[in-house]
C-alpha cells in the first residue's frame, strides 16, 4: 500500500486549477479534509479526487518551481477549449430554430391566405365539411 500523497494548499489549488483561497473556504465548510503538518495545511491527493477537484487516476505530481503560470494558462485554455465547443453548440442550436421559425411562418402565411380565400368563399367551406 502507498502512503497518502501530500500537497500543500497552495500546490493542491495549481494542481486543480483553482486558489488556495477556494481550497480554504472547502476547509472550513468541512467540504475537503485537510490535515496540519508543521504549521501548514495539507491535503491528501485521494482527498481531491473524492470532492472531484482532480479526475480519478490522473498523474498528480506537485508542482515544480517555474512552472506556476503553466497550469493556470492550461487550465483557461481547456476552459475557453469548452466555451467554444458550447457556443458551436448554441450556434448550431440557433440555426436550427431560426429554420423552424421560418416553416412556421411560411406555415401562417399559407393558413392565412387559406382563411381569407374560404372567408371570401363560404361555399368551399361547405364543401370541405
Amino acid at each position: 500500500m502507498t502512503p497518502p500523497r501530500l500537497l500543500t494548499l497552495s500546490d493542491a489549488a495549481e494542481v486543480c486549477g483553482t486558489t488556495k483561497k477556494a481550497l480554504e473556504r472547502r476547509a472550513e465548510r468541512g467540504t475537503l479534509a485537510v490535515e496540519w503538518r508543521g504549521g501548514v495545511r495539507m491535503v491528501e491527493v485521494s482527498e481531491l479526487v473524492r470532492v472531484g477537484l482532480v479526475d480519478a487516476g490522473a498523474d498528480v505530481a506537485a508542482p515544480v518551481p517555474g512552472s506556476s503560470i503553466e497550469r493556470p494558462l492550461a487550465v483557461l485554455a481547456r476552459r475557453v477549449a469548452e466555451a467554444d465547443a458550447d457556443l458551436a453548440e448554441m450556434r448550431a442550436a440557433l440555426v436550427a430554430t431560426e429554420a423552424a421559425l421560418r416553416r412556421a411562418r411560411e406555415e401562417a402565411r399559407t393558413l392565412r391566405s387559406r382563411l381569407a380565400r374560404q372567408s371570401a368563399s363560404p361555399d368551399l367551406l361547405a364543401e370541405t365539411a
